[in-house]
C-alpha cells in the first residue's frame, strides 16, 4: 500500500476490518452449527469457538511476521490478550453487573492460560530456548485438550489423587455447561436453530479466506500508516491492531454477560488468550525466530499481572467495581506502551 495516498490506505484498512469482523462472525456461527450437528462435547465446542473468534488476531499476527514486521506480530498477540482481560471481562461485568464462575473451572481455565502465557512469553523474550518453551506449552495444553474431550463420567474414573479428580470432575461439568451456553447463544441468532442445516458450515471456508485476506490488508495498512506517522511497529500491533481485531470477542462477551452466561465469558476469555499465544506466536516462531525479543519484557509482566488480577477478582465475583479496576489497569498499559514505544 506504499503507493496509495494516506486517505486511500485508511479507507482500505477500514473496509478490510469490517469484512474481517463480519467473516469472523460467520465462521463462529458455522462452527456452532457443525458442533450441534456432530454432537460435540460442550467443552470442546467452547475451545473451537474461541479459536474461530480469534482468527482475525491470529491471521494478523501471522501476516505481520511473514511480511517482516515481528514487532507488530508479537504486539498484536500481547496487546489482544491484555485487551481481552480488561475489556471482555470488564465489559461483561459492567453490562451484567456481576460475573461469576465456579472455583474449579476458574482454576483449570485460568491456570492453563497463565502457564501457557509464561512458557510462550519467556520464549519470545529469549529467556527460554524455543524447543523447551514449546515442550512446556505442549505439556500444559495437551492434557487440557484431552480433559475437554473426555466425558465427566470418564474423568471420574481416572486414577488420580482424590482432590485433583474432584476438581477436574467439577471443572468438566462446568465446561460442558459453558459450551452449551455458547451453542445456545449462537443458535439464538439463527432462524433455523432447531434444524440441522449444513449451509452455515459451507460458509466457513469462504469466511476463513476473507479473514486471511482482510488481515493481510489490515496489517499492510497499519504498518504503512505507522511508517508515515512515525509510530513504532510494536505500538501499531499492541494497540491499534490488537483492539480492532478483538472487537468481535468484546461484543460476544458483553452479549453473553447480559444473558447471564458469565462463566462462559471467563472461559472464552482465557481460552482465547491461550489460543492467541499458541497459534499467533508459538507456531510461527518455529519458522520466524525474529519473534524472539520482538516485545519489551514488561509486556509479559503486564499480561501476567492483569491475568492474576482478574483471577483474584473472579475468585469471589467480578463486580462493576472490579471491572473498573481492570479497565483502569488497561488504560495504564496503554499509557505505558505509548510512553515507552
Amino acid at each position: 500500500m506504499n503507493g496509495l495516498p494516506t486517505g486511500a490506505v485508511i479507507g482500505v484498512s477500514l473496509i478490510a476490518l469490517v469484512a474481517t469482523l463480519a467473516a469472523s462472525e460467520v465462521l463462529v456461527r458455522g462452527v456452532g452449527r457443525l458442533a450441534r450437528n456432530l454432537g460435540l462435547l460442550g467443552g470442546l465446542v467452547g475451545l473451537i469457538v474461541a479459536l474461530c473468534a480469534d482468527s482475525p488476531e491470529i491471521a494478523s499476527s501471522v501476516s505481520a511476521v511473514a511480511s517482516g514486521s515481528a514487532a507488530t506480530a508479537a504486539g498484536v498477540v500481547f496487546g489482544s490478550n491484555i485487551f481481552n482481560i480488561a475489556v471482555l471481562l470488564g465489559g461483561a461485568a459492567l453490562a451484567a453487573g456481576t460475573v461469576r464462575i465456579p472455583h474449579a473451572a476458574l482454576v483449570v481455565d485460568g491456570g492453563v492460560a497463565i502457564m501457557v502465557t509464561l512458557a510462550i512469553g519467556l520464549v519470545v523474550l529469549g529467556a527460554l530456548p524455543i524447543p523447551l518453551g514449546l515442550a512446556l506449552m505442549v505439556v500444559v495444553f495437551a492434557p487440557y485438550v484431552v480433559f475437554l474431550v473426555l466425558r465427566t463420567s470418564t474423568i471420574a474414573r481416572l486414577p488420580l489423587p482424590a482432590r485433583l479428580r474432584v476438581l477436574l470432575v467439577n471443572a468438566s461439568r462446568e465446561s460442558g455447561v459453558e459450551g452449551l451456553e455458547l451453542e445456545a447463544e449462537l443458535e439464538a441468532y439463527n432462524p433455523a436453530a432447531e434444524s440441522r442445516h449444513w449451509w452455515p458450515v459451507g460458509l466457513m471456508l469462504p469466511a476463513l479466506l476473507v479473514i486471511v485476506a482482510g488481515s493481510i490488508l489490515m496489517v499492510q495498512g497499519a504498518v504503512t500508516l505507522g511508517e508515515r506517522w512515525d509510530v513504532a511497529s510494536v505500538l501499531v500491533g499492541v494497540l491499534a491492531l490488537a483492539a480492532a481485531t478483538s472487537l468481535p470477542n468484546a461484543y460476544a462477551a458483553i452479549r453473553l454477560g447480559l444473558d447471564g452466561h458469565g462463566a462462559a465469558v471467563v472461559s472464552a476469555t482465557f481460552n482465547s488468550n491461550t489460543l492467541n499465544l499458541i497459534a499467533g506466536i508459538a507456531v510461527p516462531i518455529v519458522l520466524y525466530p525474529a519473534l524472539r525479543g520482538a516485545v519489551p519484557p514488561t509486556y509479559l509482566v503486564w499480561l501476567v499481572g492483569m491475568s492474576c488480577l482478574a483471577l483474584i477478582l473472579l475468585a469471589g465475583r467480578l463486580t462493576r467495581r472490579g471491572a473498573a479496576i481492570l479497565l483502569v489497569a488497561y488504560a495504564g498499559f496503554v499509557a505505558y506502551a505509548v510512553l515507552t514505544a
